[in-house]
């Protein structure tokens, strides 16, 4: 029931309909708009869904996070209900959400008649709810350390940072900047997610993806997660007299 109100008032937030859903599906349609050879639609909508999961997770659910932690962090002090358990039933939150944002996409492309429902769609639905804990957990952490005005200047600037990790740059240039900056793409899970599809469409070999994605994935969580923790243990709330 709780769960089911978290929803509804999440589904009644501007913020969430317009970075989530509005934003991703007109970038999905401006290679049909513009000129359909642009992008394979395929990526299109692998690329859509991430934006607008990257959206939920980085600016929404750390918004919320955040204006709800003083509250939490209380009860994570006075009652069984840990900050742990907490940041547990908002990622199942988040799967919901982030499935319905597919869900949103898919309708768009199958409408259109360039999104085919198939092995390559379910694979790409199952990396893409991956990809949303791994979003949510930062979003997370960004709530509960920051207060609300500092997460709602600095969410929209970290969500396009993200964003911009997701094609490889070294499709468009071959310069030195362009190297150190797939670098640092290469050390994030979405570096991965794109590699292997790309790879998966045109019939290459994707051995190794899975595995680098997957470390990658705990290697750049670990510090959240560790800055979290120290957070939460060193921080002191008054209890009554």
């Amino acid at each position: 029931m709780i769960t089911w109100i978290q929803l509804k008032q999440v589904l009644r937030n501007k913020r969430f309909i317009f970075f989530t859903i509005v934003f991703p599906a007109t970038w999905y349609l401006l290679p049909s708009v513009v000129n359909p050879r642009m992008m394979d639609p395929f990526i299109a909508f692998l690329i859509a869904s991430l934006m607008g999961i990257i959206g939920n997770s980085i600016v929404t659910f750390s918004k919320r996070i955040s204006a709800g932690r003083q509250f939490y962090l209380a009860q994570a002090r006075l009652s069984r209900y840990s900050v742990w358990r907490y940041m547990f039933s908002q990622l199942i939150i988040q799967v919901c959400l982030h499935l319905l944002i597919i869900l949103a996409i898919t309708l768009l492309g199958v409408a259109l008649k360039t999104l085919p429902i198939n092995v390559n769609y379910w694979c790409a639905v199952l990396w893409l709810s991956v990809l949303g804990l791994y979003f949510s957990v930062i979003g997370f952490w960004f709530g509960m350390s920051f207060s609300p005005m500092t997460v709602d200047v600095g969410s929209t600037p970290l969500m396009f940072l993200f964003a911009l990790m997701i094609v490889p740059f070294s499709l468009f240039s071959t310069s030195t900047l362009t190297g150190i900056i797939a670098k640092v793409q290469a050390l994030l899970p979405p570096y991965y997610f794109y590699q292997f599809f790309h790879q998966w469409l045109t019939n290459q070999a994707t051995d190794g993806i899975l595995w680098k994605f997957g470390l990658s994935a705990l290697l750049t969580l670990i510090p959240f997660m560790v800055a979290l923790r120290l957070r939460l243990f060193g921080r002191k709330i008054p209890r009554r007299a």
